[in-house]
C-alpha cells in the first residue's frame, strides 16, 4: 500500500490481489531446508550458525454488522471477510544467527496480506540482513515489520486477534536501515532511516526516521517508547508528520496480565477546517486479561481513536452532514483456549460507536456502530538447527 493516508476510507488498507503462486518457490525452499537441517540438529552455541525455521497458520470465521459485501470488511486486518470461513496468515520463515551476522526472511499469504501489505512485495513479509560492528552493536538492513506501536499485526503476538483501531492506522512494514544497542540486558536501542510510513519502497523520495527505545526490568515488565518522523506527502508538498507511541506492558503474578498503549501525531498543513494549521490524531487502549490456568483466559481491551482531521484514517460523511476524520471508541471481549503452548481457540466480540461518523458501509446505508464477531484457531511452531 503506497500509504495508509487516503482520503476517503476504503474496505481495506490494500486493495492488490495477493498472488500466492510467486511465493510457492520459496515456501518449497523453506520446507527443504527444515527437512534437511534435522540431521543437524545440536545444542545451542553462540559460535556455531543457528538456523530458525518458523510456521505459523491462523485461520479464522468472522461477522459483521455493518458489512457491504466488498473483498474485505472496512477497518479490519484479522478476519477481514464477512461472513466467510478464512485464512488470515500463512507464514514460513528462515532466522539465521551468528556471532556477527544475523538475516530473517519470512513469506506469507492470506487476508492479512491481501488486506494490508505492499503491492510491489505482497508475499515478503521481511527480509533483513545484519553485521554486529562492534560488542552489543547492530547494523540491519532490508524489509522489516514495523517498529511502531502497542500491538502487532499478527494474532499470536496479542492478547487478542482482532485488530485495534489504533493499530490498523499505524505502519505494518517498512523499508531502510537499524542501528541497534543493548548497553545492559534491560536495555534496547533502536534508530532507523527509513523509505517512509507504511513504505518498503520510497514514495516521495524524502526519507523518514524513527527510534525505539525499551526498558525491561523484570521479565514481567516492559515500558517502550516509539516515533516516527518523515515528509509523508507528494513531493513539493509540505506536510511532515510525527507519530509518537508509548506502551507499558505487566504481568500481575500468575494471573493478571496488561497492557496500556497511547499514540499522538501530528501532520503539518493537514488541519480539516483552517489548513495551514497542524493536525491531531490521539489514540489509547487498555487491555486486561485473566488467565484461569495454562489453558483458559478471558481478555478485554477498551480503545479510543480520534484522528478529527483525517490525515491518516480518511475523511468520512457525518450525520450533519459534513466530512471529518475518523473518531470512535470500542470495547472487545474475547476467550482463549490454549490446548499447548503452541496452538490457540479464540473467541471475540466487539462494538464499536463512531460518535456521528458514517464509518461503516452496511451495503444499505451507513452507520455509526456496529458489532462483530471473530473465532480464530492458530498454530506457531518453530524448529531451531545448529551447523
Amino acid at each position: 500500500m503506497p500509504s495508509i493516508s487516503r482520503s476517503v476510507p476504503s474496505n481495506s488498507r490494500n486493495f492488490f490481489p495477493v498472488h500466492t503462486a510467486s511465493c510457492l518457490p520459496v515456501l518449497a525452499f523453506l520446507l527443504l531446508c527444515s527437512v534437511a537441517g534435522r540431521a543437524q540438529t545440536a545444542a545451542p552455541d553462540s559460535t556455531a550458525h543457528q538456523l530458525a525455521v518458523s510456521l505459523y497458520v491462523d485461520a479464522y470465521y468472522a461477522t459483521y454488522s455493518g458489512a457491504a459485501g466488498d473483498p474485505y470488511v472496512a477497518y479490519t486486518t484479522v478476519g477481514t471477510r464477512d461472513n466467510a470461513l478464512g485464512l488470515n496468515v500463512a507464514q514460513l520463515g528462515l532466522h539465521y544467527t551468528h556471532d556477527r551476522l544475523r538475516g530473517n526472511f519470512t513469506c506469507h499469504v492470506g487476508d492479512i496480506a491481501g488486506a494490508t501489505w505492499s503491492p510491489a512485495f505482497p508475499q515478503v513479509q521481511e527480509a533483513n540482513v545484519g553485521v554486529r560492528l562492534a560488542g552489543d552493536w547492530w547494523f540491519d538492513a532490508g524489509f522489516f515489520r514495523t517498529h511502531v506501536g502497542t500491538e502487532s499485526f499478527l494474532p499470536k503476538n496479542n492478547l487478542l486477534s482482532s485488530t485495534a483501531y489504533a493499530t490498523y492506522n499505524e505502519p505494518f512494514y517498512q523499508g531502510g536501515v537499524r542501528l541497534s544497542y543493548a548497553p545492559a540486558p534491560e536495555w534496547t536501542l533502536e534508530a532507523w532511516l527509513l523509505n517512509g510510513y507504511n513504505q518498503f519502497v520510497d514514495g516521495n523520495r524524502a526519507k523518514s526516521v524513527g527510534l525505539l527505545v525499551s526498558y525491561a526490568p523484570t521479565d514481567n515488565a516492559s515500558l517502550t517508547y516509539t516515533n516516527l518522523l518523515g515528509k509523508e506527502a507528494a513531493a513539493g508538498t509540505d506536510r511532515f508528520r510525527v507519530y509518537q507511541n508509548v506502551y507499558w506492558n505487566q504481568v500481575w503474578g500468575d494471573r493478571f496480565t496488561s497492557i496500556l498503549g497511547f499514540d499522538l501525531g501530528t501532520q503539518a498543513n493537514s488541519d480539516l477546517v483552517e489548513s495551514d494549521k497542524s493536525a491531531v490524531l490521539y489514540t489509547a487502549l487498555l487491555t486486561l486479561r485473566y488467565s484461569f490456568d495454562e489453558h483458559w483466559s478471558v481478555t478485554t481491551r477498551g480503545e479510543h481513536f480520534n484522528d478529527e482531521s483525517g490525515f491518516i484514517s480518511g475523511t468520512i460523511p457525518t450525520r450533519g452532514g459534513g466530512v471529518a476524520g475518523a473518531k470512535l471508541t470500542a470495547v472487545t471481549l474475547g476467550a482463549e483456549y490454549r490446548p499447548s503452548p503452541l496452538a490457540y481457540l479464540r473467541a471475540e466480540g466487539r462494538y464499536t460507536h463512531a460518535a456521528d461518523r458514517l464509518l461503516f458501509d452496511t451495503g444499505e446505508a451507513s452507520a455509526d456502530r456496529r458489532w462483530e464477531l471473530l473465532l480464530t484457531f492458530g498454530i506457531d511452531l518453530d524448529r531451531r538447527f545448529a551447523f
